[in-house]
């Protein structure tokens, strides 16, 4: 244990260092709030409403998680590091569990200033903004887990395009611009089955006060995080054994 923590400061540190942490993970997600909170005061029907757009943006901002956790993971691929640190005794859970770690006090971070930034747009004071932030940690758990995945099986120049697409994908798709209800049909059925709709649906829940529907979009990104964490440690052993 004392060594997985020992791993996981030192990728806390690595993710820290990185300015791409700051400007992509906090600052564009919060720039896209201002943004659409701007325009939303300058037209006369209500396209972004605070309460659905704060929760969507904070839930983008999760995305870039997995970028971090990817990129970090293929770079260390890339040198001789993970080499010398298969001469442990960890075991491969502990090593993915060390990465992935330090990513949800990141992704906490990015989602307290996203709903801070919200507040001087509208959104309401009140104990539901540690609700929904509680609400979004098994988004963070999944989106960690695809930088997990993508880390081990992708090369450092290939982990970056993925993950963006990713990135992409989680604002497409994760009912941030528009409620995929609206369009219906099998893109309505394809957003419900992946999880990024249900990574702002259970924040926007909160702020609603639906506890029913915080609960139908919290299981299926247990279910989604469970998978995906399983995969990456599979992989990641495989690759131990062959190194």
């Amino acid at each position: 244990m004392k060594r997985m923590l020992a791993f996981a400061l030192r990728v806390a540190k690595e993710t820290l260092r990185d300015p791409v942490t700051l400007i992509f993970g906090v600052g564009l997600p919060v720039a896209l709030l201002v943004l659409m909170s701007i325009i939303q005061r300058s037209v006369p029907v209500e396209i972004f409403a605070i309460s659905r757009l704060a929760p969507g943006m904070a839930a983008f901002s999760l995305a870039f998680t997995a970028m971090f956790a990817a990129i970090l993971i293929s770079k260390d691929k890339s040198t001789s590091f993970l080499l010398r640190v298969f001469a442990s005794p960890m075991r491969p859970w502990e090593y993915i569990l060390g990465y992935a770690l330090p990513m949800l006090p990141i992704g906490t971070m990015q989602c307290a200033v996203c709903f801070a930034a919200a507040l001087c747009f509208g959104l309401p004071f009140s104990g539901k903004l540690l609700l929904a932030v509680l609400a979004l940690l098994p988004a963070a758990a999944v989106y960690v887990s695809f930088g997990l995945l993508f880390g081990v099986l992708l090369t450092d120049k290939q982990a970056a395009p993925v993950s963006s697409i990713l990135v992409q994908c989680a604002a497409l798709l994760g009912g941030i611009w528009f409620d995929p209800v609206l369009i219906g049909g099998a893109f309505e059925t394809v957003c419900d089955v992946l999880p990024f709709v249900h990574a702002a649906g259970a924040a926007a829940a909160v702020f609603a006060g639906d506890g029913a529907a915080v609960i139908s979009h919290i299981l299926p990104l247990f279910g989604w995080t469970a998978v995906l964490f399983a995969a990456a440690v599979f992989l990641f052993r495989r690759k131990m054994r062959a190194d």
